[in-house]
């Protein structure tokens, strides 16, 4: 079976101010996303959080995104893990992955990939249980980037 998870961090978002703070807007986003890939959800719930953010879930078969905004600092914090059978249907949320960062359009961005044990070394089989943090991969721009296709 195949699996991703990915933690983004997104930096200096330049979306306007008020879509960081509004669960509405944001989970309409998603839901643009995710339905424009074919993904299945079965759950979406976003609310307003502590810090005056935003933070959300949406959940399907063999798929989580989870997302957290901090308008006061323009930061998105946004977790994907996508557990399936179809090569494609990962693809898929990656794609929506990417998306959903460049509608923050964030000046700077991490990408962290976290690997499940065991998988961490092709052909070797780690002990323990849990998953293993990968480095992060940094991207720096001068202005937002913007995906094609």
């Amino acid at each position: 079976m195949k699996s991703i998870h990915f933690v983004g961090e997104w930096f200096e978002c330049r979306a306007p101010a008020g879509v960081l703070a509004d669960p509405q807007a944001i989970q309409a986003r998603c839901m643009q996303y995710i339905a424009g890939r074919h993904l299945p959800i079965s759950y979406a719930h976003f609310t307003t959080s502590a810090s005056d953010g935003v933070i959300g879930a949406m959940t399907g078969k063999g798929i989580h995104l989870v997302l957290r905004t901090f308008p006061r600092d323009n930061t998105v914090i946004a977790d994907l893990h996508a557990d399936q059978e179809e090569a494609a249907e990962i693809s898929a949320a990656m794609r929506v992955f990417d998306s959903l960062r460049d509608e923050f359009r964030p000046m700077r961005a991490l990408l962290h990939r976290v690997q499940p044990c065991g998988q961490a070394l092709v052909g070797a089989t780690l002990p323990g249980q849990g998953r293993t943090p990968r480095a992060p991969t940094e991207v720096l721009m001068s202005t937002p980037l913007r995906r094609v296709g």
